[in-house]
């Protein structure tokens, strides 16, 4: 059975860029998870991948569809949108989505956002962590 992680948009990033999170994206082992809103915001730094990669913007948008992620809409995980809310909205309420999916689907969030580490009662997972 695999193991579901919610990642959030920076190990996306990361992979694009040819971190360390590229591989870990193609282990069977797991099965990854995000939000629309996440993807959206991951789409958002294309240009900036592309410049600092030197690769064509198409290239990384291709390269983007190909990492086995599946994305959930607002719908999905609107039931716990409130609390996520209370426990992240003050710090950074961009995180909120995330978080809600995390609450969800009751599975480790993958980021590297120290943000999340003050959040109590939820499994935060590094890239150093699954590698």
């Amino acid at each position: 059975m695999k193991i579901t992680i919610v990642v959030d948009a920076n190990p996306m990033i990361a992979a694009l860029l040819g971190g360390a999170s590229r591989n870990i994206f193609f282990e069977r082992r797991f099965r990854f998870c995000t939000t629309e809103y996440t993807m959206n915001e991951v789409y958002k730094y294309i240009p900036y991948i592309a410049e600092k990669s030197g690769i064509e913007r198409e290239i990384i948008e291709y390269a983007l569809t190909l990492l086995p992620i599946q994305s959930y809409p607002k719908e999905f995980y609107r039931d716990t949108l409130e609390k996520a809310e209370e426990l992240i909205g003050e710090i950074d309420r961009k995180d909120t989505s995330i978080l809600a999916l995390v609450l969800k689907l009751q599975a480790p969030l993958w980021s590297e956002d120290r943000d999340f580490e003050r959040i109590k009662g939820i499994a935060l997972l590094k890239t150093k962590d699954i590698i």
